[in-house]
């Protein structure tokens, strides 16, 4: 009785109603704290996936395995903010979701299609040097050329074909052109394997990339893709530059490579991609075309074809160094 009295006085309810008020304010506080982290974890994913172009504007799954291949791209929203969420982007992706996820490990496509056995095409034979003249017109210049995946990550897979196999066998011819104009060229990879050892983070598969073109001086890096997308009736043919830097590069392979096969031109655009943004070089990631499509998946299997995708790169590539 004592006891129920002494809690109906003012002065002990008061003291319980702010106990309370303390106890529901540092809740308040907690929720807060958690409410604005994830906003901010939302802004800078939105940031990012948000300004994608329409070939990549796919579901979240979609999109994280074009992480994964590293062809997810994003506009910049000025040289300050660029910077910021460049260096937010890196300890996101690369040093946390990477290691995570150990993409590389696993080898999972962009878009596999069970139903439908890939079929792997023989690359062309390697031609070497043999009975290179040099022409001269690309002498002196070191080019790093970076057929995109390979290894236990074939990139997008559909159509029975795989990603890792169009880029590289594109790649080899590039290579061969370049080398007969005189360029010096090293090639991330020439086999279907990955750069990094078997197992490797994607943060490290793609710095292995990054430190082949900075430790060799590159004069510029060019970076060879396919595209995919859930839609298939999507084609044609993109190249991305990095974010806040000069497009040069882009704009003369870009409009080289359509002059060479006639393919939908679905212009330039800038980008993070691990590649791109960690380069101190000029470079450029071409997405050839894309495999999701049927018409296109039988095109860049032709060797024809494949043959013109190169030399329109590397018409490109001649303009760029001597425009």
């Amino acid at each position: 009785m004592l006891t129920s009295a002494f809690a109906n006085t003012p002065t002990a309810w008061k003291e319980l109603h702010h106990a309370k008020y303390k106890t529901q304010h540092r809740r308040f506080m907690v929720y807060s704290k958690k409410i604005l982290i994830v906003t901010m974890l939302l802004v800078l994913v939105f940031n990012i996936v948000g300004p994608v172009q329409v070939s990549h504007a796919a579901a979240l799954d979609s999109v994280i395995n074009t992480l994964a291949a590293s062809t997810v791209s994003s506009t910049a929203s000025g040289a300050g903010g660029s910077d910021v969420f460049s260096k937010l982007f890196s300890l996101l992706f690369d040093k946390i979701l990477g290691p995570i996820l150990n993409i590389f490990s696993g080898g999972k496509a962009a878009t596999t299609l069970p139903e439908n056995p890939v079929k792997v095409t023989p690359l062309p034979a390697d031609e070497g040097t043999t009975g290179i003249v040099d022409s001269g017109v690309l002498r002196g210049k070191v080019v790093v050329v970076d057929p995109g995946h390979g290894g236990s990550n074939p990139g997008a897979v559909a159509n029975s074909t795989r990603e890792t196999d169009n880029n590289l066998a594109v790649s080899l011819k590039l290579r061969d052109k370049l080398t007969k104009a005189g360029a010096k060229v090293i090639m991330t990879r020439e086999s279907d394997r990955t750069v990094a050892p078997e197992g490797s983070s994607l943060g490290q598969e793609l710095a292995a990339r990054v430190d082949i073109a900075e430790a060799n001086n590159a004069d510029i890096f060019v970076s060879v893709h396919s595209n995919s997308n859930p839609d298939p009736s999507l084609y044609g043919t993109m190249t991305f530059y990095p974010s806040g830097k000069s497009s040069k590069l882009a704009l003369e392979v870009q409009n080289s490579i359509i002059k060479e096969t006639g393919a939908v031109d679905k212009g330039t655009s800038s980008a993070t991609f691990y590649v791109l943004r960690n380069t101190s070089m000029p470079s450029i990631l071409v997405e050839m075309g894309f495999v999701t499509n049927a018409s296109e998946a039988r095109k860049l299997q032709e060797d024809n074809y494949r043959n013109k995708i190169a030399q329109g790169i590397f018409n490109g590539v001649v303009k760029y160094f001597n425009n």
